[in-house]
């Protein structure tokens, strides 16, 4: 024996049938819409740089005419992808000493180089590349400039030095700021003093002990 369905049970399953299936493409458009907008305001802002510090620096006691140069290499990077581009404008070295009487030695951006490796005098030489000028910096485009800043004031002593990489940019007046220490000790002051002209020098922020075994510290 079968039971009739009830007059209008069919008409109205394919109602709500229906009904819920222009819900589910309404929802699924609001979805898509709300994803386009939010990568449509991702790509109209600035581009988010990150700046990573290297874990050595190099220095050159006896530069050229009585100067000190140090080298940096820091990594600039943007992960997100953006319709603008940021320029880092300028970039400055700031150190001052634990010791206030040291003083403050002033820094400039010299110009960036390369280093290269000589296999027949089995030694590290540095080649100048470029004068200091703005970067651009993109998605696709990091930038690792090897940075030579040279000082006429900065007499070495065993001291700890607290530093920071400034690194100046188009899109605000809000500089980015790089934190680090470098520490140079008796030891390292005596080979400095004692170093021929042009000779290369590595502190490192990676070491298993000493000064260079601190976060974020350089020492030799």
């Amino acid at each position: 024996m079968t039971t009739a369905e009830p007059s209008g049970g069919r008409p109205r399953r394919r109602g709500r049938l229906e009904a819920a299936h222009v819900w589910t493409a309404t929802l699924t458009g609001l979805v898509a819409l709300g994803i386009s907008l939010f990568n449509l305001a991702e790509l109209q802002q600035a581009p988010r740089v990150a700046v990573t510090l290297p874990h050595l620096v190099r220095i050159e006691p006896r530069a050229p005419q009585h100067t000190v140069h140090l080298f940096m290499q820091p990594t600039i990077t943007t992960r997100f992808r953006a319709e603008d581009v940021e320029v880092i404008t300028a970039i400055r070295l700031r150190l001052k000493a634990a010791d206030p009487k040291a003083g403050e030695p002033r820094f400039r951006w010299n110009e960036s180089g390369a280093w290269n490796y000589d296999y027949a005098a089995n030694e590290l030489k540095y080649d100048r590349t470029a004068d200091p000028s703005p970067l651009v910096v993109t998605q696709d485009r990091p930038q690792q400039p090897t940075i030579l800043f040279d000082s006429a004031d900065w007499h070495l002593q065993a001291l700890r030095y607290e530093g920071t990489l400034v690194l100046d940019r188009a899109s605000t007046r809000t500089p980015i700021t790089k934190p680090f220490c470098l520490v140079i000790s008796q030891e390292a002051l005596r080979t400095f003093k004692a170093a021929p002209e042009r000779r290369f020098y590595e502190l490192r922020d990676d070491m298993p002990s000493g000064a260079g075994s601190q976060p974020g510290c350089y020492g030799f």
